[in-house]
């Protein structure tokens, strides 16, 4: 069996959902999202489930109290969530009011006090970083806590000196893997060949995360008239291989793509069409891009004593060990030159089966599924917060959390949304 478990959950029974005190649809998916990490959830409902079933009905305690402020509201959050007391014959959604949780939160960090829009990602940080330091000081200061063990884990970063190859690394332990999502851009020469055998060519700017047909419409605009040319039927890349439209720039072995206007094979013609679709990405091209070899763009200084000089570097970054609880953010929101926007990025991401140790090369096995999706609708300036959860990776029912409103999702393929801006995935065990 991939996962066991103790929790005793009734699975058909419908969630509840949280009210929206105010712009806090935020800490709503998020938490829905927290709420149905199984391994979390049990180690809390343990406690609580013996605590509230030997205290008199009268002084109920929660035990979490103790730890501190952050852990005592989240177990309150969750007893609230996860007991069952909905009357069966009640036809609204039961929801549970978080508000000791935001004033909690709020006075731990005073923006999340405010009716303003925050950020997800950032809430989900402080909230698990808040709730290990609390655990840890409730358990003397040793040094793994039930947070650490379940989602943090250490990225090294290697630095390597092209003079003398002394390789520089860091370690630093982290609980959410954020994933750009604007690929890095380089330049490709294209190569045009027309009709008449004229050879040109011309050296264009772009983002490895686009396509072929973003290269040759880059090409066109930049040079002609687009409308000029009707009949683009051969695209040989660099390795004189042949290419469509539909291929990823990433996968260039060679930054070249030559156009060649006429089949002089078959002497057919195809129209050449442009069209403007959204750039899709796929999540295992992002997480090899970001632990991929890259070259940094300014000299690094290397301090061994054999070489002491400013020189070229390459860094890398690799996953040390694989966490049980795995979040990856897709870095939707940008911040350049002093304006903020949104990335629009679509990332098709696997629901089940995961093998992210196959991904990474690793000897280690590490095979995820999918358990939550908090997704961020809207613009920068005016979006909102949902969530899709699911209360066992071995379940095929999913919920749609849309604050106090949860209702079931109909279709699989719904769960990959373009939206998406958290994941959630959890390892199978042994």
């Amino acid at each position: 069996m991939p996962y066991t478990t103790t929790l005793n959950l009734d699975l058909n029974e419908k969630p509840k959902g949280l009210d929206n005190l105010g712009n806090t649809c935020f800490m709503n998916s998020a938490l829905q999202c927290l709420v149905h990490v199984e391994p979390l959830t049990e180690f809390f409902m343990k406690v609580l489930t013996q605590s509230y079933s030997t205290d008199s009905h009268v002084n109920k305690s929660n035990p979490f109290d103790t730890y501190g402020e952050v852990t005592g509201a989240y177990a309150e959050l969750l007893w609230n969530l996860q007991k069952s007391d909905r009357n069966s014959n009640l036809y609204y959604d039961y929801s549970f009011r978080p508000t000791r949780m935001k004033e909690t939160i709020g006075r731990l960090e005073p923006r999340f006090a405010t009716s303003d829009q925050q950020d997800a990602q950032e809430f989900m940080t402080l909230l698990l970083d808040t709730m290990h330091q609390e655990i840890n000081r409730k358990n003397n200061h040793v040094r793994n806590t039930i947070i650490t063990e379940l989602f943090f884990s250490p990225i090294q970063s290697s630095i390597t000196c092209s003079q003398c190859q002394h390789v520089s690394a860091t370690a630093n332990p982290s609980s959410i893997l954020s994933l750009p999502l604007n690929p890095q851009e380089r330049t490709f020469q294209v190569n045009f060949i027309r009709l008449n055998g004229q050879a040109e060519y011309d050296i264009v700017p772009m983002s490895v995360g686009n396509r072929i047909e973003h290269l040759v419409h880059a090409f066109f605009e930049r040079r002609y008239d687009p409308r000029r040319f009707s009949y683009v039927t051969a695209i040989i890349t660099g390795s004189e291989t042949a290419a469509d439209f539909d291929t990823p720039l990433r996968k260039l072995s060679e930054p070249v793509v030559t156009l060649i206007e006429q089949d002089y094979y078959t002497g057919r013609h195809a129209t050449f069409r442009y069209e403007n679709k959204p750039t899709t990405l796929k999540l295992d091209e992002c997480i090899q891009g970001f632990f991929s070899l890259e070259s940094l763009d300014e000299p690094w200084f290397c301090d061994q004593d054999n070489c002491k000089r400013n020189a070229m570097a390459s860094k890398q970054l690799q996953l040390l060990t694989f966490p049980r609880v795995l979040i990856i953010q897709l870095k939707r929101f940008s911040h350049e030159n002093g304006f903020r926007r949104k990335l629009d990025t679509c990332v098709e991401y696997p629901i089940d089966g995961f093998d992210l140790g196959k991904l990474l090369k690793s000897s280690e096995e590490a095979v995820y599924d999918l358990i939550g999706v908090c997704n961020h609708i809207g613009s920068i300036y005016c979006g909102h917060y949902t969530a899709y959860a699911r209360k066992n990776p071995k379940s095929e029912k999913w919920y749609r959390f849309n604050d106090s409103y949860v209702s079931t999702m109909s279709y699989k393929d719904e769960i990959v949304s373009r939206d998406a801006y958290l994941l959630f995935y959890l390892k199978r065990q042994k």
